[in-house]
């Protein structure tokens, strides 16, 4: 039986909303509570699903609906279930209540990414009460962890249970959301990402009393090699992905709009500083984490050595962790049919391909050779830019940005699996 078209969009609207409810902050994590909803739903409709833990309570949900033709390669529409945690205090709604208040449903996880789990939860529900068989398998994952590198989530899945989510193709977070430059509209589908290295850096000097200054402590090093990092950024590479990606924006690498800059070089910034632990007494070490973020073609060996250089040898350098980053190619059906039905979606705009400079799940799959795109539609006006979304206070998601997406991202899942709207949408 065909699914009522705005059934369908109502129902997504609600497991959002039901999904922004579940608190799966990370740390602690709990991601258990959100695999057991889905679970439920899935359930509903005897599609087959596991979960498999990593660990007490960190749970990844993988369902999977068998295509009719095991020649074409599966596409697997992945999500996270985990959230960064909160300020609760300078949210205007309850980061964990689910609101709708003006046009836009309210709480942490709206954007970054249960909007896109209940989504791909929406479709694999629909194609079954339809009756709906596509030709290529459609796997559903929604894993843990992703908020803290992915240790107990897709990482782990992939090095412990790859056969659960080996696909030809991913598509995952980050991408298909309006960007403006001027008066232009984009929409940047990832292709690319960075990898991450992170590193503690220590200085050890010789301790003393507060009451007699030196210039000497580890304090005063340390602030120094805060100051490097700041004024000596990594060397700059343009990658044959950011050059087209510019190209097609017409700016020129050293006219990057700033958004676009660190995805032309390796980079680094200091996120944790520690060092003291009493008022008068000078301490005799002082380290920083640092959040070291890696172009594709580099490696964690060349990072190291670029760092090197500038921080000098003073310090002491340890790999905390560390994941290698990605590129799939722009030149697939599967890209090509993206570009083509949004750019029909909204006309005048442009699709790119484009860098993360983050990291996202897509790392992983990668390595079991999938092709991995972020594309998670959203249309949003200029004065809701994407990136002040993620990961701020009072997180939100529009209604009507997020139902041109499933609209646009729905087309493009069934057409990729043989289908049409028309076979599952009244």
């Amino acid at each position: 039986m065909k699914i009522p078209w705005e059934t369908f969009e109502r129902e997504t609207i609600d497991h959002l909303r039901a999904l922004v409810r579940l608190n799966t902050t990370n740390p602690p994590g709990n991601e258990r509570i959100a695999a057991d909803y889905l679970a439920a739903a899935l359930g509903a409709e005897a599609i087959p699903t596991v979960i498999a833990e990593s660990a007490p309570t960190r749970s990844n949900l993988i369902a999977r609906i068998e295509g009719s033709d095991s020649e074409l390669a599966p596409l697997m529409l992945s999500s996270h279930t985990d959230v960064v945690p909160v300020e609760a205090a300078r949210w205007s709604h309850d980061p964990f209540g689910g609101e709708i208040a003006d046009g836009c449903v309210w709480g942490r996880g709206a954007i970054d990414m249960k909007s896109k789990c209940a989504m791909d939860l929406g479709i694999a529900l629909a194609l079954r009460r339809a009756g709906a068989t596509p030709r290529r398998t459609l796997i559903i994952a929604a894993v843990a962890d992703e908020e803290a590198g992915s240790e107990l989530g897709a990482r782990w899945l992939v090095e412990h249970r790859p056969e659960l989510v080996r696909a030809g193709f991913v598509l995952n977070e980050t991408g298909g959301f309006t960007l403006f430059l001027g008066e232009r509209r984009f929409y940047p589908i990832q292709v690319a990402e960075k990898g991450f290295v992170t590193v503690k850096m220590t200085i050890t000097a010789s301790p003393g009393h507060g009451s007699m200054p030196r210039a000497d402590t580890a304090i005063a090093w340390m602030a120094d090699l805060i100051g490097r990092l700041t004024r000596h950024p990594m060397r700059r590479r343009v990658t044959p992905l950011m050059r087209r990606t510019l190209a097609e924006l017409g700016v020129t690498p050293e006219k990057a709009p700033p958004l676009f800059r660190p995805m032309l070089s390796n980079t680094v910034t200091p996120t944790i500083v520690r060092a003291g632990y009493k008022d008068n007494v000078i301490p005799g070490e002082a380290w920083a984490i640092l959040d070291g973020r890696t172009l594709p073609g580099e490696d964690e060996r060349a990072f190291m050595a670029e760092l090197r250089e500038i921080v000098g040898p003073e310090p002491s350098l340890e790999v905390v962790k560390s994941a290698p980053p990605a590129e799939s190619s722009a030149d697939t059906d599967l890209f090509r049919l993206i570009k083509a039905r949004t750019e029909a979606a909204d006309p005048g705009a442009r699709v790119i391909p484009w860098m993360l400079p983050g990291a996202t799940d897509s790392k992983f799959y990668a390595q079991l050779g999938a092709v991995c795109y972020g594309f998670a539609p959203v249309r949003l006006e200029s004065r809701m830019p994407f990136g002040a979304l993620y990961h701020g206070n009072d997180e939100r998601m529009p209604i009507d940005g997020m139902l041109w997406g499933l609209r646009l991202y729905t087309d493009v899942v069934l057409e990729f699996l043989g289908l049409r709207r028309e076979n599952v949408f009244a």
